[in-house]
């Protein structure tokens, strides 16, 4: 029997956004409030863009997995 693999699904695992609260009030620790909120709607928006380049410039997000750990071919 062989079961079915569906691409589309491995894709979008890859691609999953992380959001780190307790990184981003770190990083955002002594900001005006309006420069947090202006900073969270940014993320946001490249979030529903799909924009993951730009996302992992940000220390509080990670695009793909934050628990699997990449095997280097020897």
């Amino acid at each position: 029997m062989t079961v079915p693999f569906d691409n589309s699904a491995e894709a979008n695992h890859r691609n999953r956004v992380w959001f780190f609260p307790n990184k981003f009030w770190a990083a955002t620790k002594g900001m005006p409030e309006d420069q947090v909120s202006s900073l969270m709607a940014e993320v946001e928006r490249l979030a529903a863009a799909g924009d993951f380049q730009a996302l992992s410039k940000y220390p509080f997000v990670f695009v793909g997995d934050p628990y699997k750990h990449d095997k280097s071919a020897a």
